[in-house]
């Protein structure tokens, strides 16, 4: 790109939303002017942008083309467009008696669909695979690191798949947030860079039955476990404790992979 001339802008069409080209080119765009990616490429937009930059749009106009353009390339060649029904006119709501507070039972608290260790956080393998999998409605990071950090929190909440909204808290945030009944009922997926985060919400009240470990990047101090997790004393110690509260910690980077126990792994390394 230090070679192109970006003065009017840059506009990068990528195939999936949440996919890695798309994280990738979100990443360049977050703090940028006249910078933007769009997702769900086909060949009308293409062909229509392209073509477009010979009348000179303003940045602005480009995108809103290529949107367009890319919605109207979309069709059937039998199937008849289906009208949308005017609703009906809500009848006004009946005001409820304020109720008494009251303890909270099992049913007042967020579903867990999935409680998942994977330092790439939401990536093309969680946003479509995972999310449609477990029938989520949200995708909540829990990470202090990650939580503080503008840029990456930005563009984290930005790749969640249609559908599905995502949000980065802290551990104590999502500790408040698990306890609110504002989202009983409600079906999430949590996400964590490591265990000791994990251990941190459970000991905190959080109930948890099963973490999968999806991924956890090699680097200095650490030892390799299988080929997508790798571990060091911190993260032991925290799977120790999460193990002796009888939680199941099955290692998967997908769905259809056969089920590893974290600890049988982790069994390994001294022998």
């Amino acid at each position: 790109m230090a070679k192109l001339d970006t003065t009017k802008g840059v506009l990068f069409l990528v195939d999936t939303w949440g996919g890695s080209p798309f994280n990738a080119a979100s990443r360049i765009v977050v703090d940028k002017e006249h910078y933007e990616v769009i997702a769900g490429v086909n060949i009308p937009m293409l062909v229509e942008t392209l073509m477009a930059r010979d009348d000179d749009p303003s940045f602005d106009e480009l995108v809103a083309l290529a949107v367009e353009t890319g919605r109207e390339g979309v069709k059937a060649l039998k199937a008849k467009p289906v009208e949308k029904a005017a609703p009906a006119p809500a009848a006004a709501a009946p005001k409820a008696a304020p109720t008494p507070a009251k303890p909270m039972g099992p049913n007042d608290y967020m579903v867990i669909g999935l409680a998942r260790i994977d330092d790439r956080l939401i990536h093309g393998q969680v946003a479509t695979r995972w999310t449609k999998e477990t029938n989520v409605s949200r995708i909540i990071v829990v990470s202090d690191e990650v939580a503080a950090d503008t840029v990456r929190k930005t563009l984290l909440t930005q790749v969640a798949p249609p559908g599905v909204t995502a949000h980065v808290v802290d551990v104590a945030k999502m500790i408040r947030v698990y306890n609110n009944p504002k989202y009983a009922g409600e079906r999430v997926m949590l996400l964590f860079t490591n265990p000791t985060d994990v251990e941190r919400l459970v000991e905190g009240g959080v109930k948890i039955t099963s973490v999968n470990v999806g991924g956890m990047a090699f680097r200095q101090g650490k030892t390799q476990v299988n080929n997508a997790v790798s571990v060091d004393e911190k993260d032991i110690e925290a799977f120790k404790k999460l193990n002796a509260r009888g939680i199941e910690l099955e290692v998967r980077k997908v769905s259809t992979d056969p089920k590893l126990k974290m600890m049988d792994l982790i069994s390994k390394i001294d022998k």
